[in-house]
């Protein structure tokens, strides 16, 4: 067994701690003492799990409940389950929300623009109103969130200052928080620093970063247990981030798949190489191939495949992240071959 708690790996696991955000998260706490607080970041930034954290007393996610009316009958689901909405109108949903309470606004920015203004602009009033309800706003651009409101009044009411904004995590910030959860739910022979390294890389090289470092550790674990294994390894890795084959594998000139077969080589049993480890493998595959390649070229096919993505350049050295390695070396012999 590899996993030990797969449910920890899980996007809608909260965990009883939360890394790298101490500044922000003490932020989101004073500002929700005045009643509402606006989380921004992009995707990956730990919006969702800090305002979760928090807690409140209903979450929704107002990119699957476009309208407010919408939003008010999830509101009410959750706080009154015996709660019938049916046919009321807006107005008396809000009568029905109890003063005090904390909703999670996940994804504001996804209603309707003239719904999205009516609604911040009812919720922002409801404390002039004699009622006070809380709440955690959250959107992936705070400024395009501005535009879409349109109204420099309903803004002040709803945000105004009360932003705390989520920058992406760095490397190292990764690498912390995947070795925190992999604590929790990976037995700890099944994994070590290169593996947390390897990725950390994809993660960082990827638009969702967080989000896809804790899946790619939650099925890289999967694949390696449904192997048999007792540890996780980087082809189980580049398994689990593997993309559909690209085409442009078979416009590569025969001096390019060398150097990215070399590249592959040197990363077989293992999640990164130097330069020196994929040099000495070239000379094995320019023999293999007969093709030679001098320093120079050498240098400058090797930039060129990493600008194209076939390799990447990492914190701990050059590896291969798309594709496991074996797939990689066999479609080069075929197009080799051709």
């Amino acid at each position: 067994m590899i996993l030990k708690d797969a449910g920890k790996l899980e996007l809608s696991y909260i965990p009883g701690k939360i890394l790298c955000r101490d500044e922000e998260l003490q932020r989101i706490k004073v500002f929700l003492q005045t009643g509402r607080v606006l989380i921004s970041g992009g995707v990956g930034t730990g919006k969702t799990l800090l305002a979760r954290y928090v807690g409140g007393d209903a979450y929704i996610n107002c990119y699957m409940n476009k309208t407010e009316h919408r939003v008010l009958e999830e509101i009410l689901r959750q706080l009154k389950p015996r709660f019938n909405p049916a046919g009321l109108p807006s107005q008396r949903l809000w009568g029905e929300i109890e003063s005090g309470k904390t909703i999670i606004l996940d994804e504001i920015d996804g209603m309707h623009p003239e719904e999205l203004r009516h609604f911040t602009y009812s919720l922002s009033r409801q404390y002039e109103l004699g009622k006070k309800i809380n709440y955690i706003a959250i959107t992936r651009n705070h400024f395009i969130l501005q535009q879409l409101i349109n109204d420099d009044a309903i803004w002040s009411t709803f945000a105004d200052k009360a932003i705390v904004e989520l920058k992406p995590y760095t490397w190292e910030q990764v690498k912390e928080i995947l070795w925190y959860r992999a604590k929790e739910s990976i037995e700890a022979r099944a994994i070590d620093d290169e593996i947390i390294s390897l990725i950390a890389d994809i993660a960082i090289h990827s638009p969702g970063h967080m989000r896809t470092a804790i899946d790619l550790l939650r099925n890289s674990a999967m694949i390696a247990e449904s192997k048999g294994q007792e540890k996780i390894t980087p082809e189980d890795v580049r398994e689990a981030n593997r993309e559909e084959w690209v085409s442009d594998l078979e416009s590569m000139e025969k001096e390019e798949l060398t150097v990215l077969a070399a590249v592959a080589t040197a990363c077989k049993r293992k999640a990164y190489a130097d330069i020196s480890e994929i040099e000495e493998a070239m000379k094995i595959k320019s023999e293999e191939y007969g093709i030679s390649i001098d320093k120079k070229n050498f240098e400058k096919i090797l930039q060129n495949l990493i600008q194209q993505d076939f390799v990447y350049k990492g914190n701990m050295g050059y590896t291969i992240i798309h594709y496991p390695v074996n797939l990689l070396l066999s479609e080069i012999e075929e197009r080799m071959r051709k």
